[in-house]
């Protein structure tokens, strides 16, 4: 049965999650219609949209209107940094725990005024399994019911149909360029070599303009030759399997990217990868 999804949130664009991107994707290929936005008219029938999906802060109106128009709503939390509402499990999970309490007040408050709404949706998801913790702990272990572990974001069946490309013989990271993710880790041991001998180091992501500013000025500091480039989809398969080798900090996913395109992944830590895959490894 095809049925009608709107994603109550922007078109998708380079800063969109790409487990979204390729949800909205799945659901296109297996003959459902789907639709992106928020400014809804209110000339939309009854029934016009069978479910609506949605996460964030536009948590509470996606739900406003799926009650209105009569569709059901699942809501996807896509992460809570753990170190923000006082888990002392944070460090394992690669955050730092060096927040005030009253940032951990502020950051309790701010999360749980739209993460309440996955416990009034049909359906819930959250990123990863290391994502129930936090939750359960903001809202003192009361439990989410209908709510599901969405994760590894690698679309095998692209990746292992891509045909033999030239090597370009550069380094490869594919990351939101955040604290916890360790890049900049990735940089220092960088610069413990011989700038002369490496070859170039691309990024494949974004992150905020303070993070990206401090790792292009010690690239450049160090002499580190750096190109951070913003793509998802085919080209950042394309470019994964351009590369010599994968550098990973913290992350889940992307070693499984490197694997599936046949690139050598030296990564500082695969306790992720294992959570985040468990058997589909």
């Amino acid at each position: 049965m095809s049925l009608r999804i709107l994603f109550y949130n922007d078109p998708p664009n380079v800063q969109t999650t790409t487990l979204t991107w390729g949800l909205a994707q799945e659901m296109i290929l297996r003959g459902h219609f789907v639709d992106f936005g928020m400014q809804i008219s209110d000339k939309i029938p009854h029934g016009y949209y069978d479910w609506i999906y949605a996460g964030g802060i536009r948590t509470w109106d996606a739900i406003r209107f799926a009650r209105k128009i009569g569709a059901k709503v699942h809501i996807h939390s896509e992460g809570v940094e753990a170190w923000r509402v006082g888990l002392e499990s944070a460090k394992k999970y690669g955050y730092p725990n060096d927040c005030s309490a009253d940032e951990i007040k502020w950051w309790r408050e701010k999360y749980a005024s739209w993460m309440s709404g996955m416990y009034e949706a049909d359906t819930s998801s959250l990123n990863g399994s290391n994502q129930f913790e936090p939750l359960e702990d903001l809202f003192d272990g009361k439990k989410l019911t209908n709510c599901y572990m969405r994760s590894c974001g690698s679309d095998w069946r692209f990746a292992r149909t891509l045909p033999s490309i030239e090597n370009e013989g550069y380094m490869v990271t594919v990351s939101r360029l955040e604290p916890n993710k360790r890049v900049m880790m990735i940089a220092q041991a960088l610069a413990m070599l011989d700038p002369e001998k490496l070859p170039i180091w691309q990024i494949i992501g974004y992150g905020s303009k303070p993070q990206v500013d401090q790792l292009v000025s010690f690239c450049h500091e160090h002499k580190i030759k750096l190109r951070i480039r913003q793509c998802y989809g085919a080209e950042k398969w394309i470019r994964i399997k351009k590369a010599r080798i994968m550098l990973s900090g913290y992350t889940g996913i992307p070693p499984g990217e490197g694997l599936l395109c046949d690139v050598p992944v030296l990564s500082m830590d695969h306790i992720d990868i294992e959570e985040q895959y468990r058997d589909a490894v």
